[in-house]
């Protein structure tokens, strides 16, 4: 399960989608010699949100994308502590229906990260074993949007069944588009997106 990503800044994000709009490839800045800020649940992040009803599509034409700081993480009253995955699998349970339904989003990222399932490093605070963490980039150093859910002021990432690059790490991973693919996540047909085997990541 995804519990931490890199982010880029509101403006930056807001660059995106004048570029998504234009039907131009976006292009990240290097991040050299500073890193970027890792968003977690409770993370204050920028997420892109279409102005239309994804229920029903429409073409990313400019002035059909917006930019807002969402915190990640859904508060349910039956669940301790907060969400901050979904299941594409469980897009027709009543915790999802809704906002699987009308509220698809996407965040920007340059990498995510997903804790390996056996192997252990020292902890960097404590010292004591943790899981190692991995992180997962593009190959081309280009972002990775991630589909996302959001009601309130909170969003939720969409995860799936893990693929070649990812299963050795992690069962599953988020739902990483291209950026070909945002059209379809952001209409009707979005579930034809839940097989992730052509999306090529690396780790580091």
């Amino acid at each position: 399960m995804c519990r931490r990503f890199t982010i880029l800044t509101l403006d930056e994000t807001l660059g995106v989608i004048q570029k998504i709009e234009m039907a131009s490839p976006v292009v990240l800045q290097p991040d050299w010699p500073a890193q970027r800020p890792s968003a977690y649940p409770q993370s204050k992040v920028p997420v892109v949100v279409p102005l239309f009803d994804p229920a029903f599509g429409a073409p990313l034409a400019p002035g059909s994308l917006g930019a807002c700081e969402l915190i990640w993480g859904f508060e349910e009253p039956w669940h301790n502590g907060v969400i901050f995955n979904s299941r594409i699998e469980s897009a027709a349970k009543p915790t999802w229906r809704e906002a699987m339904a009308h509220r698809r989003c996407f965040a920007v990222a340059p990498s995510f990260f997903e804790s390996h399932q056996s192997e252990t490093v020292p902890s960097p605070k404590t010292g004591k074993p943790i899981k190692r963490p991995c992180e997962f980039r593009a190959p081309d150093g280009g972002p990775l949007f991630l589909g996302c859910i959001w009601q309130g002021d909170r969003f939720s990432v969409v995860t799936t069944e893990a693929n070649r690059c990812v299963a050795p790490v992690h069962p599953r991973m988020p739902m990483v588009l291209r950026q070909d693919e945002l059209p379809l996540w952001l209409g009707p047909n979005y579930q034809a997106l839940a097989d992730r085997s052509n999306i090529q990541l690396e780790t580091q």
